[in-house]
């Protein structure tokens, strides 16, 4: 790649260090090649420069490559210059990707081959990390505290959650929202530090949303032997609510019904989450008689390992099929790259055409014989609603299971909390 530079200061003589610290007011650089995300070296060096003597890589940003501050400043760079980057090509919303016309659009700016002399001097890209302010331990504890509390009451109600490890550290975030070809727009916080990125707020001072899901009254369709299909997130403290509700009334109906779960398009609760799913799919998949009793054992402590070995499945067998499923849904792929996401959250495609089909909005949603049903989550109220999808009931219709509803989360016991509860849209 042939670079000229002009002036006495050359390129090279910031491009070792961390970040550009450039004070030459005849400073110009020929972008030649598209600049990817990770990349390296003195085109993203220059291209901080750049972007900070435009006014968008901020003093006390830290990267040593192309990383989500430098795309956040791309896109402001882009936005600027929509008329010459985005209008060209029928875009109207920046990408934060360096290719054709956002590199044509930096020469035009900086390029010695055309005689683009840019003044920088003024231009100061800290290359200190940014410090980390010892904290008050007090305050941290009861900060803490508050978000344990959080998260015991509202995301794994009736698992125990202890604090594991704290940091001495304050990690103070900037804040940008990242917008998308089709308009989604990602709110995004990236530690000072570098070092921490996550795409969701939560406000701990609130009681969070659970509204309960809007569902048409609609006659439940009658067949010899009901299809129920139940839609949750793996790790939805109300999906496992309604799962402890419904195991004993499958138990109960045996092989008068066909029960399948299945899984929401999207998953709000992390990695965790996919890769459980992919588990649970295939147990369902190539070893169904062994399902309801792992879903029970799985729903007491969250403990997939030993409930694998606790009711005996085969872990070969159960490994090749998550091995296959997710190369054929690219679930954690996706994850890992921010590829289809619905809104903020990670999709989970394995049953993406039933989610549309039945308007699946959230965990959980029961579904019977092709209709989407409401039920309380007791085991009694869920055998009498799948009974009333039979064209001739069975006995066992006419028994009465538990009416106390299940804790919402991991663990046994029972709760006040009936319907209301979902995780979802």
């Amino acid at each position: 790649m042939n670079k000229k530079i002009l002036g006495s200061v050359m390129l090279f003589s910031f491009c070792f260090l961390g970040f550009a610290n450039a004070s030459n007011e005849n400073w110009c650089y020929d972008f030649k090649n598209d600049i990817e995300f990770g990349d390296k070296g003195s085109d993203v060096e220059a291209l901080k420069v750049l972007l900070a003597s435009e006014g968008f890589y901020k003093q006390g940003w830290v990267s040593d490559s192309f990383d989500v501050y430098m795309a956040a400043a791309v896109m402001g760079f882009q936005d600027k210059y929509k008329s010459e980057i985005l209008k060209p090509i029928g875009l109207t919303n920046p990408t934060g990707t360096v290719s054709t016309m956002t590199l044509k659009k930096l020469n035009s700016l900086s390029s010695c081959e055309q005689g683009k002399v840019r003044d920088v001097s003024v231009v100061t890209i800290d290359n200190q990390s940014v410090s980390i302010e010892k904290v008050n331990t007090e305050k941290r504890d009861n900060v803490i505290k508050i978000a344990l509390d959080y998260i015991k009451k509202y995301l794994v109600s009736g698992m125990d959650v202890v604090i594991d490890k704290t940091e001495d550290v304050i990690r103070p975030f900037y804040r940008f929202e990242a917008k998308t070809t089709n308009n989604v727009v990602v709110p995004t916080y990236v530690s000072t530090d570098g070092k921490v990125m996550t795409f969701q707020e939560t406000d701990l001072t609130k009681q969070p949303e659970t509204p309960v899901q809007e569902t048409v009254a609609t006659e439940i369709k009658k067949t010899d032997k009901p299809q129920v299909e139940l839609f949750v997130m793996s790790h939805c403290p109300y999906g496992a609510q309604i799962e402890k509700g419904i195991i004993p009334a499958i138990e109960a109906l045996g092989s008068n019904v066909d029960f399948q779960l299945k899984f929401c398009n999207y998953s709000m609760h992390g990695e965790a989450e996919l890769k459980e799913q992919l588990n649970q799919y295939c147990i369902q998949k190539e070893q169904k008689d062994k399902l309801l009793s792992y879903l029970k054992c799985f729903l007491k402590d969250g403990n997939s390992d030993q409930c694998i070995i606790s009711t005996s499945i085969d872990k070969v067998k159960l490994s090749a099929c998550i091995s296959s499923a997710d190369k054929e849904f690219k679930v954690l792929d996706n994850f890992k790259n921010n590829v289809g996401y619905v809104s903020e959250f990670p999709g989970f495609d394995v049953f993406k055409e039933d989610n549309l089909k039945y308007g699946v909005q959230g965990s959980p949603t029961l579904v019977i014989n092709g209709v989407q049903s409401s039920s309380g989550r007791d085991s009694n109220s869920l055998l009498k609603t799948i009974c009333s999808g039979f064209n001739n009931s069975p006995e066992v219709c006419t028994s009465t299971l538990s009416t106390d509803n299940p804790v919402p989360g991991f663990g046994d016991g029972t709760s006040g909390q009936g319907t209301a509860g979902g995780c979802g849209k």
